[in-house]
């Protein structure tokens, strides 16, 4: 049966829930993330509360589970992690296989769960093109996946949708992956990285794996794809992915370079080149995720697919540092900023309405500073101006965001406050008035939602500061 929301602001005020403790009580870093899209199985959050100390929260049983400790060695004030849609077995989310055939592709993986009805796709070799879902897969070594449809060989190379966590610690800075599909962490470089001590954000760029903008190619060339019908705004598309969903070239991938009003320029060149059949989206970049904070202004980039971390060299830098109860959201879901037509209308001649170009970062240490790093232009705009601009933020203030809006809980008073990105302004949300404990650094607050049939509710949740308490909110 499908659930009704009948709610009435006057008469059925937000207010914060108990839910089940979790088993060990947050330390400085501890941190958790959420993945707020796997509906199939059932929302998740993760608690990551040391290097050795991991947990999965499920939001449906309101219950815990201890998953295997990282191996990434020091942790404290500055871990931080993120959640992607993509599975990384190995470490990376692109998967070859070792043989293939019709609906089926073995692999050189250890796969201790079922996949099925998770999102598979093929992105080279034979059968690129596929989209579909797992139906099936053996379990242990060497795991055969058979999937909705196909026909597969020895060079597919495919990309699942099954899940992991990214984790940054500190002091000494370690970086691993854990996937869900084989239970099992993956190192991952640390080159280029300093030492990291204050708080600090890790953000992908993939989220749902949104569509920014479909359309049909006109034409194609070597490393481009052209729509004549468009009028982007130059460069607008820049650091974004350009993925062939049909036609010719189908299931290739690329990082856009730059772009002109009707021609897109991708980094490495096609393995076939589009044309006029070719059916494309622009997405968010699967092959990025940044780190920021650490009390300073520098900010690094990681690139899945080499293993890699680089340090930007923006345009315009930063105007101050990220410091104590700094946050760093990425913005892919705002209403009406898909709008092609309407993307190039700026807001103050400094920012375009635009999903997915932009990470939103309050500056914390005490201020009520916003900025913004705009990916596509390379380039901070700092000190950005909004709505209702007085609370300020520091050590222990959490953030998260969803739906276009960016959730912030202050140190350990419990007052919570909602910024809408589309209307650039702040308002008051709930008190949690559970009492709290000494401030830590780490971020705490998450979303999860439920959905049943074509109905969304969305809860956020908060931990307590030095305590195992969390509680929840209905944002409905």
């Amino acid at each position: 049966m499908t659930t009704t929301v009948n709610l009435k602001k006057m008469l059925h005020p937000k207010r914060w829930e108990n839910r089940t403790p979790a088993p060990v009580a947050s330390t400085a870093g501890s941190f958790i993330v959420s993945d707020k899209f796997d509906l199939i199985n059932g929302a998740k959050a993760f608690y990551v509360a040391s290097a050795a100390v991991i947990y999965m929260y499920e939001g449906d049983e309101d219950s815990w589970i201890q998953l295997p400790a990282s191996g990434l060695g020091a942790f404290g004030a500055g871990a931080c992690g993120e959640f992607r849609a993509l599975g990384a077995m190995g470490g990376t989310f692109n998967q070859t296989v070792t043989a293939g055939g019709a609906t089926s592709l073995t692999t050189n993986k250890t796969i201790v769960r079922s996949l099925a009805g998770m999102r598979i796709r093929v992105i080279q070799g034979t059968g690129v093109g596929f989209d579909g879902t797992v139906v099936s897969n053996t379990i242990g070594a060497n795991s055969v996946i058979t999937t909705s449809g196909g026909s597969f060989g020895a060079n597919t190379v495919f990309q699942l949708f099954s899940g992991s966590l990214w984790v940054a610690t500190a002091a000494t800075i370690g970086f691993g992956v854990y996937d869900r599909a084989t239970n099992a962490w993956t190192a991952r470089s640390v080159t280029g990285l300093p030492a990291w001590g204050t708080d600090g954000q890790l953000v992908s760029t993939i989220g749902s794996a949104k569509e920014f903008a479909t359309g049909t190619a006109t034409a194609g060339g070597a490393t481009t794809l052209t729509n004549g019908a468009k009028s982007w705004g130059t460069n607008m598309w820049a650091n974004y992915q350009l993925r062939i969903k049909s036609g010719t070239g189908a299931g290739q991938i690329r990082t856009i370079s730059s772009n002109t009003g009707t021609v897109l320029t991708v980094s490495a060149a096609w393995t076939t080149n589009p044309d006029a059949t070719s059916v494309y989206a622009i997405e968010g970049n699967i092959d990025f995720m940044y780190l920021l904070g650490n009390n300073a202004v520098t900010m690094y980039r990681y690139q899945v697919s080499t293993n890699t971390w680089s340090t930007l060299a923006p345009t315009a830098a930063r105007a101050g540092a990220m410091a104590a109860g700094g946050s760093a959201n990425w913005i892919d879901n705002v209403t009406g900023w898909d709008n092609e037509t309407l993307i190039n209308h700026n807001v103050a001649g400094t920012l375009y309405q635009q999903n997915g170009r932009y990470i939103y970062s309050f500056r914390g240490g005490a201020t009520s500073t916003l900025d913004i790093y705009d990916i596509a232009a390379n380039t901070w705009i700092s000190g950005f101006t909004y709505g209702n601009q007085q609370e300020t933020f520091t050590t222990g203030s959490h953030s998260c965001d969803a739906d276009g809006f960016i959730y912030l809980q202050k140190e350990a008073t419990g007052r919570s406050f909602r910024f809408d990105v589309g209307m650039n302004l702040m308002t008051s949300l709930s008190t949690n008035v559970t009492p709290s404990g000494g401030v830590l650094a780490g971020n705490r607050l998450f979303t999860l939602p439920f959905v049943d049939g074509g109905t969304k509710i969305t809860f956020l949740y908060s931990m307590i500061h030095t305590s195992a308490i969390l509680n929840r909110c209905l944002l409905v």
